[in-house]
C-alpha cells in the first residue's frame, strides 16, 4: 500500500476517533457550564484556530455578499442549531446514544433530499436503507418511551434527533453552496463557524446566565473538553474530511459516520461506565445497516465511473 494511502486510512480512522470522542468530551462540558454557552466556547476556539491557519497559508476567506448569506444560512442548520440541540441534549442523556443518534445524519439528509428539485434515485436498497434507519431510531426510543428511560431522556434523545435532522438540512445546503457557485471549502468551513458563533452567542446571552471568568478555569476536565472539542473534534476534524473528500469522494469520506457512534460508546463506558444495553446494540445495527445500504449503491456507481 502506497504511503499516501496508508495516511488517509489513518487519517480516516482519526477521524472517526476524534468525532467519537466529541460526545465525551461534550458531557464533561455540559456538566460545568450551560449548553450554549459550551457550545459557544466550541466554535470560538475553532474558529481562532482555522483563522490563524488560514492566515499562515496565505488564503483569501473573501466572499461575495449573496454567497455569504448563503453560506451563513447554511451554518445556522449545519452547525449553530444543532450544537444548541446536542449540548442541551446531553445533559439529559448519555454520550453514547447521542452518538448512535447522530450517526443517523445520512439517513436525515437522503429522506430530506427527496424534497428538492433534484432527488436521487429511490431504488428496492434505498429504500430498505431507509427503512432499517427509521426502524433503529424506533428500536432506541422504545424503552425511552416504555417506563425504560425518564421524561427527561426522552426529551433529551428527542433533542438530539433534531439535531441529526438539522445537520442533514445544513449538509444538503452546503452540497448546494459548493456545487452552484465552486467556493472554497475553506471559506464554506469558516463562514459557516462565523454563521454559527453568532447563533450561540446570541442565544447563550439571552437565555442563560454566563458563568463568572473565574468558573471557567475552575474544571481542568471541561477546560480541556472545550479545547478538544475546538482544536481537534472541529477545526483538525474540518480540514480532516475534506481531505478525505478531495481523495476518496463524499460518499466514500463519509463512511466516518458508521464508526464514529462505535467510539462513542466504547469512550462513554470508559469514562462514565454506560453499559449499552440490548435494545442499543440493536439499534445501531439497525442504523448503520440502514446508512450503509443508502450509500452503497452511489459508491458503487462512483467507482465504475472512476474506471471508466
Amino acid at each position: 500500500m502506497a504511503a499516501g494511502k496508508r495516511t488517509d486510512y489513518l487519517l480516516f480512522l482519526l477521524l472517526a476517533a476524534m468525532w467519537g470522542g466529541s460526545f465525551v468530551a461534550i458531557k464533561f462540558v455540559v456538566r460545568e457550564f450551560p449548553p450554549m454557552f459550551g457550545a459557544m466556547l466550541r466554535v470560538a476556539v475553532a474558529l481562532a484556530v482555522l483563522a490563524a491557519v488560514f492566515r499562515y497559508e496565505g488564503r483569501s476567506l473573501k466572499i461575495s455578499p449573496p454567497l455569504a448569506r448563503r453560506m451563513w444560512l447554511a451554518g445556522f442548520f449545519a452547525q449553530g442549531l444543532p450544537f444548541i440541540l446536542l449540548f442541551w441534549g446531553e445533559r439529559r442523556i448519555s454520550p453514547g446514544l447521542a452518538g448512535v443518534i447522530n450517526g443517523t445524519v445520512p439517513i436525515w439528509a437522503f429522506l430530506l433530499g427527496r424534497l428538492t428539485p433534484h432527488p436521487e434515485g429511490f431504488t428496492p436498497r434505498k429504500a430498505a436503507g431507509l427503512g432499517l434507519g427509521l426502524a433503529g431510531i424506533a428500536i432506541i426510543f422504545h424503552p425511552l418511551l416504555a417506563f425504560g428511560g425518564t421524561r427527561a431522556e426522552a426529551v433529551g434523545a428527542a433533542a438530539v434527533v433534531l439535531m441529526a435532522v438539522s445537520y442533514g438540512i445544513g449538509a444538503l445546503m452546503s452540497r448546494s453552496v459548493l456545487s452552484g457557485a465552486k467556493a472554497d471549502f475553506r471559506a464554506n468551513v469558516f463562514h459557516q463557524l462565523c454563521a454559527s458563533l453568532a447563533v450561540l452567542l446570541a442565544a447563550s446571552a439571552i437565555f442563560e446566565e454566563w458563568p463568572a471568568p473565574a468558573a471557567l478555569f475552575a474544571s481542568s476536565a471541561a477546560l480541556v473538553s472545550v479545547l478538544y472539542l475546538g482544536v481537534f473534534s472541529t477545526a483538525a476534524a474540518f480540514l480532516i474530511f475534506y481531505h478525505l473528500i478531495r481523495e476518496w469522494g463524499a460518499v466514500r469520506a463519509s463512511a466516518v459516520t458508521y464508526v464514529a457512534p462505535v467510539i462513542a460508546l466504547f469512550w462513554d463506558f470508559v469514562f462514565f461506565g454506560n453499559a449499552p444495553g440490548p435494545s442499543l446494540w440493536l439499534g445501531v445495527a439497525a442504523i448503520l445497516s440502514g446508512v450503509v445500504l443508502l450509500h452503497e449503491r452511489e459508491s458503487a456507481r462512483r467507482n465504475r465511473n472512476a474506471a471508466e
